[in-house]
């Protein structure tokens, strides 16, 4: 996965600073992918901010096909935050709603599509619009190794639950701070999405 809103930042606090507007997520983007010559090698899946208010999804969607970008998850997401802030966003269209529409547009629009989520009715949401593999995102890790691994035992369930639905591949994200739990989570799911390492992720 290809993510520049990411670079620069502390991994622990990276996916926060990313869907914060103290940076344009998606313009490092726009300038990353213009910095590369080769456009995005195939297979290469390219996050974006989809809850972007400043950028119209169907113009958007034409830029990142210049680039030759031809597959696009909802990565920074907003499945981090939850309680008040995550109602909060929700209150104003920039939730999961938001993301789970751009998504389909985009699988509309012809991209290949990787859906982030916290629970398993956005996941099948997100399978419903058009995402051919989900990524279970526990939220972000607190330090409180009590609620981290519930944290962790809550996404295994969902994982688990999508995946017992068929479908496609249901891999769980692995946010900073939850590296002790690595080897339960591998278990889990179909696979590992890391915190990106400068701009870039992967599934081991």
């Amino acid at each position: 996965m290809f993510c520049p809103a990411f670079g620069g930042h502390p991994v622990d606090r990276a996916e926060y600073l990313a869907l914060l507007p103290i940076q344009d997520s998606n313009g490092r983007l726009f300038a990353a992918l213009a910095e590369s010559p080769d456009g995005v090698p195939e297979g290469v899946c390219v996050g974006v901010l989809a809850v972007d208010p400043f950028r119209p999804v169907g113009p958007f969607l034409e830029t990142l096909r210049r680039f030759g970008v031809q597959a696009v998850a909802n990565f920074p997401t907003t499945a981090l935050f939850d309680g008040e802030t995550g109602e909060t966003l929700r209150g104003v269209g920039l939730g999961a709603e938001r993301e789970v529409s751009f998504l389909e547009q985009a699988a509309c629009a012809g991209f290949a599509v990787t859906g982030f989520a916290a629970d398993a009715d956005i996941g099948r949401r997100l399978r419903a619009a058009g995402a051919g593999r989900l990524v279970v995102h526990p939220g972000a890790a607190t330090g409180d190794p009590l609620r981290d691994a519930e944290a962790v035992a809550n996404a295994a369930a969902v994982a688990a639950e999508l995946r017992g639905e068929g479908g496609g591949p249901v891999l769980l994200y692995r946010p900073a701070g939850f590296e002790d739990h690595h080897d339960v989570m591998r278990r889990a799911a179909d696979g590992l999405v890391l915190p990106p390492d400068a701009g870039h992720s992967n599934r081991p």
